[in-house]
């Protein structure tokens, strides 16, 4: 294939997550051709547009990897009206997997290695003991955690807690292809795979 791939991810952690997919599936490194928008937002950028339509004239292939979040038509259409009304040509992709609501920590969720689940059986007893304490005097019930912080705790129970491991939890320095914390064979992974099999292959 002429030109280059593009790949344009949401931020960090995408970055990191599609570089170490790409590289376990094809052996190839695209890390410095995977672009953060910073936040799926950030494609009606006028930078990023015009990232869009330089590889497109440099006969390059243009790929958007976000989350479909609480909507996945909505946030289908909305990007779609962006790509039209900007003339860009690029294909498009909603994580988890580009049919159901969700995100990239809601694929992560399901990615992880089975043999460490019950660590998420312990987060889930902490959210649930999160959501029956009440405090006196506060109005307010008590915030479940975002789950990134699910994702980083999943990480922390894992590696020790040298200065060396610790940074590991961070999302830049993250590895996915370590498969005593993930299963990169997953099938929660065959529609993304799919996806890029039909640009690398």
């Amino acid at each position: 294939m002429a030109g280059s791939i593009k790949i344009f991810v949401e931020g960090e952690a995408d970055e990191k997550f599609i570089s170490d997919y790409i590289s376990y599936l094809y052996e190839i490194d695209i890390s410095e051709d995977v672009i953060k928008l910073g936040g799926w937002e950030g494609i009606k950028d006028g930078g990023m547009i015009n990232q869009f339509k330089k590889n497109t004239d440099n006969l390059g292939t243009n790929l958007i990897i976000i989350d479909a979040d609480s909507d996945v038509e909505e946030r289908r259409l909305t990007i779609r009206s962006i790509i039209d009304k900007n003339e860009i040509t690029a294909s498009l992709f909603l994580l988890p997997n580009n049919a159901e609501e969700g995100d990239l920590e809601t694929l992560l969720e399901r990615i992880i290695n089975g043999h460490n689940s019950q660590i998420f059986d312990c987060w889930e007893k902490y959210e649930y003991c999160l959501s029956e304490i009440n405090i006196e005097g506060r109005v307010k019930p008590l915030t479940i955690p975002a789950k990134k912080s699910k994702i980083y705790s999943y990480i922390e129970a894992l590696v020790d807690d040298s200065n060396a491991q610790k940074k590991l939890i961070k999302d830049p320095n993250r590895n996915y292809k370590n498969t005593e914390h993930w299963n990169l064979e997953s099938d929660s992974l065959s529609d993304l795979h799919g996806f890029f099999d039909s640009v690398f292959n």
